[in-house]
């Protein structure tokens, strides 16, 4: 995939704007001039509704302002370079320099997911964000997202497991699944240190029994893969490969009460 599947060149913005309600109008307020969306106002009104309730600024200077709605058709997004420091209250309490501002159809997740996957991971690494910082026109900023989503997909489409692979895998399977798979690892990890006692096969066997048959499935295929299949999740990353998850994702996982993997390196998420 190429970023022109996501954000088109001419959804690539520098701005001065140093406040949120301005960006924010301002990007709409584009989007209304090309027709890409019928009322500034009223998708201006929705995206301060939403960012109300929650927050979007997820650190690293960066903001994604988003909504979903059944009043397009494909996903929209705009990619925005402030100038100025934008006071945001992220987490970190970085202000806000970068803006991915997107309106998402109701029924189309997937594609936006791998946008904010593949956002996420270029702030991730401060080499990779700091010729955004360092742009001074449109192109230039462009062609420096370009560079880092080919390498994002160059890495993705090399791993045996794909970010939809591992959702589809684990679709509907409840989180205390993983508790009790935490508890069989901690097992095997004994068995493997040479404590192969019939009390300890006996309750690898017992939990295996009870453990849902695609997480365990799931589980041992990462098990061979790695030492540790599972990983913490801090400030919306996985702390096994150091990887951003699309917090689009990680909300419809805790709605849902759902197991969640890692989209980069597979492993089991630990939501704590």
């Amino acid at each position: 995939m190429k970023i022109e599947n996501f954000i088109p060149k001419e959804h690539v913005m520098l701005t001065r704007a140093d406040e949120k309600h301005l960006v924010i109008k301002e990007i709409l307020t584009m989007l209304e001039d090309m027709r890409r969306i019928d009322s500034a106002e009223r998708f201006y009104a929705h995206i301060i509704h939403r960012e109300s309730l929650e927050n979007t600024g997820i650190g690293r200077g960066l903001a994604i302002p988003h909504i979903r709605t059944e009043t397009v058709n494909d996903l929209i997004s705009v990619f925005a370079v402030s100038r100025n420091a934008i006071e945001y209250h992220s987490y970190d309490k970085i202000p806000v320099r970068y803006i991915l501002l997107s309106i998402v159809p109701m029924e189309e997740s997937t594609k936006y997911l791998y946008l904010i996957g593949m956002i996420s991971w270029i702030f991730m690494d401060e080499k990779r964000k700091k010729p955004l910082g360092q742009a001074e026109n449109r192109t230039q900023i462009y062609n420096v997202l370009k560079k880092n989503v080919k390498m994002y997909f160059d890495i993705i489409s090399k791993k045996n497991i794909t970010e939809m692979d591992s959702i589809d895998n684990l679709s509907g399977v409840p989180s205390f699944n993983l508790d009790l798979l935490i508890r069989l690892d901690h097992l095997y990890k004994l068995f493997d240190k040479g404590e192969k006692s019939s009390k300890i096969t006996s309750k690898i066997d017992e939990l295996r029994k009870i453990v849902d048959r695609k997480s365990l499935a799931y589980y041992e295929r990462m098990r061979k893969k790695s030492l540790n299949p599972f990983a913490i999740l801090e400030k919306n990353a996985c702390m096994g490969c150091n990887m951003g998850i699309a917090p689009f994702y990680l909300a419809q996982v805790k709605e849902s009460n759902n197991i969640a993997v890692c989209n980069h390196c597979g492993r089991f998420l630990i939501i704590i």
